[in-house]
């Protein structure tokens, strides 16, 4: 099953048995930053100046995508990666949601929605099939702990788990130093592609600034 980045991010994420964030993946920046990226594996990204631009081509055919990948074409205004980040999570919000439910259409999620304490509503997405989370979760292993090299999308997807700190999370405990430094390898070696490459760097700095900002803000408000 193909899935998106921001639909694997979101797997690596969501608890199996409880359907909410088990993960810290920056709220939904970690999301919007991992959109960014599918844009840039198809083509449909560029960077100048430091700043985003979609391409010209075929429209996605994923609803959350396409609608990511409209929010770039059309806009009046241009945004390096911080500021398509940040525009992406209010422009495409609740973008958890919106990812679950399409994994829920494919069978990969079921969605329960109950109440917290009886009065707060809740929308909890509990895993359906476990087939493509462990599946993801073996290919990462095999590039992370026994060395295989990482196809562009894996590399892709290490990029964005890497400066989050989040490659501890997808292995077992006894191999995460070595996982960690096998993800920091990859990130030095990059990506094929000059935009894409750059793309990347221009995200993984955007989306570490939300995951040092997400819980400061947090912590004040609490």
């Amino acid at each position: 099953m193909a899935l998106l980045l921001a639909e694997q991010a979101l797997l690596l994420a969501l608890d199996d048995a409880t359907g909410t964030q088990g993960m810290t993946w920056a709220g939904d920046a970690g999301l919007a930053a991992a959109l960014l990226l599918d844009l840039g594996e198809r083509d449909l990204l560029r960077v100048d100046d430091g700043e985003l631009t979609a391409v010209d081509g075929p429209a996605p055919e994923h609803p959350v995508l396409r609608d990511a990948y409209q929010a770039l074409r059309t806009s009046d205004r241009r945004h390096d990666a911080k500021g398509w980040v940040d525009r992406l999570q209010r422009d495409l919000k609740p973008l958890p949601e919106r990812l679950a439910r399409g994994l829920v259409e494919r069978g990969v999620l079921t969605e329960q929605r109950t109440k917290v304490l009886g009065l707060f509503p809740t929308t909890r997405f509990p895993q359906a099939d476990p087939e493509p989370e462990r599946e993801l979760r073996a290919r990462l292993h095999e590039v992370l702990v026994t060395g295989r090299a990482p196809s562009e999308e894996e590399a892709l997807l290490i990029g964005l788990l890497e400066p989050l700190d989040l490659v501890g999370g997808v292995v077992p405990k006894e191999h995460r130093r070595a996982a960690r430094t096998r993800a920091q390898e990859i990130g030095e070696q990059g990506v094929a592609g000059t935009a894409v490459r750059q793309a990347v760097q221009e995200v993984q700095a955007a989306v570490i600034t939300a995951a040092v900002i997400v819980p400061a803000v947090t912590t004040t408000l609490s």
